[in-house]
């Protein structure tokens, strides 16, 4: 009995633990980090093919990518959000922004909260 209690007390911390970032508080003007450990294409971070990214003269080095601090311009109906990069300069050096489904990125490290503005 006593070990039941523990694990569902555990449970619920977890998930309250794991909650707090959800796309549902941020708004246009949070800055968010973009996480990728890999050089491999994102899965809801809806960045063009490579070989569109080569023909207009960029580098699709997606690690490159890492730890790229982004702010939020808008936000759909559907939860994409257009995402610009914080420096001014544009991915691969071809897209000004680049397009996200910020739930599941959320959930996948693929974005990470890093301020949001009140």
């Amino acid at each position: 009995m006593k070990t039941s209690i523990i694990v569902f007390a555990i449970f619920l911390f977890s998930v309250t633990a794991f909650g707090q970032a959800d796309s549902k508080n941020l708004k246009p003007g949070d800055i968010l980090t973009i996480t990728k450990d890999a050089n491999t294409p994102f899965e809801h971070l809806y960045f063009q093919r490579s070989n569109f990214i080569m023909k207009r003269g960029g580098l699709a080095n997606y690690k490159a990518l890492d730890q790229k601090k982004v702010k939020i311009e808008a936000i759909a109906q559907d939860g994409t959000a257009k995402l610009k990069p914080l420096n001014g300069k544009k991915f691969f050096n071809t897209f000004t922004y680049v397009r996200a489904h910020l739930q599941k990125a959320l959930e996948n490290n693929e974005l990470e909260v890093s301020s949001i503005s009140r």
